[in-house]
């Protein structure tokens, strides 16, 4: 049991430094793993990790979804949404190798703009990524 918690946490480090590496050139003014200070808009929020199992008897394996929030305020939602769509395309474009991790796929899995209040926008981007432990 304790070989499929380190190697699903191997995993999400991985893949949270390549995410976090990818979402720099999206045009915001930070990225943020985790909780995000006070800060100039609009920025990207790295946010929860979920990773599952996805091996088999050869292969260490993992399936997580990575959430991406871009908070941005202005009259439309229209530069939030226009990021998001930038982070998504950073993310479904994610390299090969992630650390010891070879990615599989990424696939969409959630676009959405929500306002928040007025003139407060965030946008969600979702993402599933399968990886195998390389070697």
């Amino acid at each position: 049991m304790a070989r499929v918690s380190a190697a699903a946490e191997s995993a999400t480090a991985a893949l949270r430094a390549a995410a976090l590496a990818a979402l720099r050139d999206i045009g915001v003014t930070r990225v943020f793993d985790g909780t995000a200070p006070r800060a100039a808009v609009p920025y990207a929020l790295l946010r929860e990790l979920a990773a599952t199992d996805w091996g088999s008897k050869s292969f260490d394996g993992r399936e997580l979804r990575l959430g991406v929030m871009i908070r941005d305020e202005g009259e439309s939602g229209a530069r939030a949404e226009r990021l998001a769509a930038a982070a998504e395309a950073a993310l479904l474009a994610l390299p090969g190798r992630a650390g010891a991790w070879q990615v599989v796929s990424v696939a969409p899995v959630r676009l959405a703009l929500v306002a928040e209040a007025p003139a407060r926008w965030a946008a969600l981007v979702d993402v599933r990524v399968r990886m195998l432990r390389a070697g």
